[in-house]
């Protein structure tokens, strides 16, 4: 549901057509041959390495994307059903670096990335595991991404999401993540395994991202088809004229995916903001990155595919002030956009660059007031309690009515972290009860069983590959 409008409903057909004009008569750059044979033979033209899709084109492969669809877990009582209504929560994404209160910023480990997946299988507000909490570094680059599946794989039971580092990586994530899920032919319509494919903006995509849509519409497993332009950078410095821009993006790999399997999940994926031209960068705590996220939520109810939007964003270098107030930002226009996949929920600083074990829970408890605000409010006679007023009457209280101990626990957000008492008891700064915190979940976290059978075939696969 979009609940909060930043643009007309004519606005967004104006972009819509705007963008079908950009890829009939611009084009958008597919390097990798196979996606463009493909492209070809449904219909594009394609001169080079352009292909220019015509209207018709685009508007037919977009009916064959389904509104929902469900990610399975290994543990059934966590699939996770998308849809255009509800809102999922997913880890963060994409950090080389990491940092905790006790050893501050340095790069990513699979110690670390371990600790951020047994986190987030204890979080109760997540819902999906990424693919990569953190960069691992000292793995082998050309063999991380088993190293990442299987690890998430054995620490969580709940769905996951796999690499888009090219058409071979993609499948050999798809082919682990089947290991677990009974087999090949067992997941081409029980889908396993997400994964965000990324355009090269503007109006391109390159040989890994193209064979990755490729790779995941042969086994028909959902998508996130994401452009992340910058504003004034790589795409137009007006808003409109960005996303007009990314969406053309959007729709080519969407297409692309629908050709390959008709029917493949999607769900509409843009994270753009605006370029700090004092910098040259990415800022993605900007009030535009909450613009972007409307709009494109608005855009993707209008094709009534399932959107992403990203989560608790900051490009504060540390847990402070601004961290706090961006993140809330961001996550606050994420809901009211409608979002569906929300990437990037928890744990992120430094513009994508960094994860903090301690923003992780603190975004965890952001996470829980903003769940409580898109639960709304119920109205009828037990919650407008006219029987109870009555009874208690003028200058009375309620703080021991058996109605407040009936609904106070699911009427108010029971905090986790926030200090609300009258006075700092514990004398901690909400970063050092933060530490406690994650330190305390691995302490209590408790591996979800993985069969023997499933562990030895997935670690005789990694070895083939090796």
């Amino acid at each position: 549901m979009q609940r909060y409008q930043t643009v007309r409903t004519e606005d967004i057909e104006t972009i819509h057509q705007t963008s079908l004009k950009i890829m009939e008569e611009v084009g958008v750059i597919f390097s990798y041959a196979p996606a463009r044979e493909i492209l070809a033979k449904g219909g594009a033209k394609v001169e080079g390495e352009t292909v220019y899709f015509p209207k018709g084109m685009v508007e037919r492969e977009l009916k064959h994307v389904p509104s929902s669809f469900t990610l399975h877990a290994r543990n059934p009582e966590k699939n996770v059903e998308f849809n255009t209504e509800e809102t999922r929560f997913v880890g963060p994404y994409g950090a080389p670096f990491v940092m905790d209160l006790d050893n501050g910023r340095r790069p990513g480990t699979l110690d670390d990335f371990i600790k951020l997946v047994k986190l987030c299988q204890m979080m109760n507000n997540i819902d999906v595991q990424s693919h990569i909490p953190c960069e691992p570094g000292d793995t082998d680059a050309d063999t991380r991404h088993l190293d990442m599946v299987y690890n998430t794989i054995k620490y969580s039971d709940k769905p996951l999401m796999g690499s888009v580092l090219g058409y071979e990586a993609s499948k050999e994530n798809i082919e682990m993540a089947a290991i677990a899920h009974g087999g090949l032919d067992a997941i081409k319509d029980k889908p396993v395994i997400i994964s965000i494919p990324c355009t090269l903006t503007p109006l391109s995509y390159d040989d890994k991202m193209a064979g990755a849509i490729i790779a995941y519409a042969e086994y028909r497993q959902p998508q996130l088809v994401n452009s992340l332009c910058l504003a004034g950078a790589t795409s137009p410095a007006t808003i409109a004229g960005s996303i007009a821009v990314q969406n053309a993006e959007i729709l080519a790999g969407i297409v692309l995916a629908q050709l390959v399997s008709p029917g493949t999940p999607i769900v509409y994926s843009a994270s753009g903001s605006s370029t700090d031209m004092r910098y040259g960068n990415l800022s993605i705590g900007a009030p535009e990155s909450a613009l972007f996220s409307l709009v494109n939520g608005h855009l993707a109810k209008y094709y009534k595919i399932p959107c992403r939007i990203s989560g608790t964003l900051s490009d504060s270098k540390q847990v402070d002030a601004q961290a706090g107030y961006e993140s809330m930002m961001t996550l606050m226009m994420a809901q009211m956009a409608g979002g569906n996949f929300i990437l990037h929920s928890a744990g992120i600083l430094d513009t994508y660059n960094c994860v903090s074990f301690e923003k992780l829970m603190i975004d965890d408890e952001i996470i829980g007031m903003v769940k409580r605000i898109g639960r709304g409010v119920t109205v009828n006679d037990e919650t407008l309690a006219f029987d109870v007023a009555k009874q208690v009457g003028p200058r009375g209280e309620y703080i021991t009515n058996k109605h407040t101990f009936a609904h106070f626990r699911k009427e108010f957000y029971q905090a986790q972290l926030s200090d609300r008492a009258r006075v700092n008891q514990d004398g901690l700064t909400i970063e050092e009860r933060a530490n406690a915190r994650w330190k305390k979940m691995l302490e209590e976290y408790v591996q979800p069983v993985l069969p023997e059978d499933v562990d030895a075939e997935l670690q005789r696969y990694i070895a083939s590959k090796r």
